[in-house]
């Protein structure tokens, strides 16, 4: 039901970068401005979706967080935690 709202939204919004470590709150924050709709997809569906689609969750205590995306928008940038 929201896979072709994912696709259509996913592309749009978000990039890989081979070293971001991006939290989950931002990555679904950055979708739902890009889709422009306050119903865009529950935020845990929007999280098994990034990981069927093959992003990996880091191991890391404070938080649910994915390794290899961040979003577009410059201005999530400083956001992103960068491994070195």
């Amino acid at each position: 039901m929201h896979i072709p709202e994912f696709v259509a939204v996913v592309g749009s919004a978000l990039e890989e970068c081979p070293n971001a470590d991006s939290s989950v709150n931002l990555l679904f924050l950055a979708c739902c401005q890009e889709a422009d709709s306050t119903d865009f997809m529950p935020l845990g569906t929007f999280a098994r979706l990034l990981r069927a689609t093959g992003y990996q969750r880091t191991n890391r205590r404070y938080g649910n967080r994915f390794k290899g995306l961040r979003p577009k928008n410059p201005e999530f940038h400083d956001s992103v935690w960068y491994w070195n």
